[in-house]
């Protein structure tokens, strides 16, 4: 069965700004390899304290069969391609439900 999913994700703790480029760039090929890079838009940007993050969310909900295994293996890969190029780096992914919430 399959279910609509939102994807959302945050990675907060890079270094600089080349670092938070290259976060983009691994996660770019990560979307790639899930079939999902254009349906996921991703960048860089600063807080208000001057420091680079990176975020991203899916442009509109994931159609995603056997999500309760794709879910975690996700958020395993994603955290594993954060940490290869930005070891201090702190990811968060964000799942919402659209049909579910009212």
């Amino acid at each position: 069965m399959s279910v609509n999913i939102d994807l959302a994700f945050d990675v907060t703790g890079v270094a600089d700004e080349p670092q938070a480029w290259a976060v983009v760039r691994a996660l770019t090929q990560l979307m790639y390899e899930e079939c999902i890079e254009n349906q996921v838009t991703l960048g860089v940007a600063v807080d208000d304290d001057g420091a680079y993050f990176v975020s991203g969310e899916s442009d509109f909900p994931l159609c995603v069969s056997r999500s309760y295994l794709w879910r975690p293996a996700f958020e395993k890969s994603f955290a594993a391609t954060v940490a290869a190029v930005a070891p201090d780096a702190r990811p968060v992914v964000r799942w919402g439900f659209p049909d579910e919430e009212q």
